[in-house]
């Protein structure tokens, strides 16, 4: 089983559509927000190329329960913490979701995979100046970095920022992924970690 990993397609699905064509029926995508751009909701022949699972991003909260019920209309879309079990036995992995602003005090203490819209504070959050080429400092939530070092899953996976970026703790690879699709691509390929194909990480 592969898992596509992605965040911050606002719309553009190209990429995503390019590189299902030479993908397995059975690999699915999942996402961590801002699906579509919130003015641009999916068109009414729309449907997606894979099994498509997501968090909510910011895009999705400004575009309310309108846009929100509109994509649970779109063939092959599912909302991630409505199917973990779905989830679990097409890929034998316990995930879990964390919405844009949303700030859980706790989660599934067996899960492997936590998909958030945010970065965690201090885990591959640095955010880029747009006036210079330097990095502004950790822009990530504290709270979901407390979910993290409590209960410590296995991968960590973010978009939001719109910058590649990986960093390990002691238990965790934490990866925040670039937007729409862009390089690198990143998947889960029979629970390893692949960053453009380089096995990167065992799960």
């Amino acid at each position: 089983m592969k898992i596509l990993l992605c965040a911050d397609l606002e719309g553009n699905f190209s990429r995503l559509f390019q590189l299902a064509e030479n993908m397995d029926s059975k690999t699915i995508c999942i996402c961590c927000g801002d699906i579509f751009d919130y003015h641009h909701p999916p068109e009414k022949n729309f449907k997606f190329p894979l099994r498509f699972f997501s968090v909510m991003g910011n895009k999705e909260l400004w575009g309310g329960e309108k846009l929100q019920q509109t994509l649970k209309r779109v063939p092959n879309f599912f909302w991630l913490n409505e199917h973990l079990d779905l989830i679990f036995g097409l890929t034998g992995l316990r995930f879990y979701g964390i919405d844009h602003m949303h700030e859980p005090t706790s989660i599934p203490e067996t899960t492997d995979v936590l998909i958030s819209h945010r970065p965690a504070l201090g885990l591959a959050d640095r955010c880029k100046n747009p006036r210079s080429t330097e990095m502004f400092n950790h822009c990530g939530s504290k709270a979901i970095r407390s979910i993290v070092d409590t209960f410590n899953p296995r991968l960590f996976v973010a978009g939001h920022i719109h910058y590649f970026q990986t960093q390990e703790t002691h238990k965790t690879l934490a990866i925040t992924l670039p937007p729409s699709l862009s390089t690198p691509i990143v998947m889960i390929n029979e629970r390893t970690i692949t960053i453009d194909d380089q096995k990167h990480f065992s799960l």
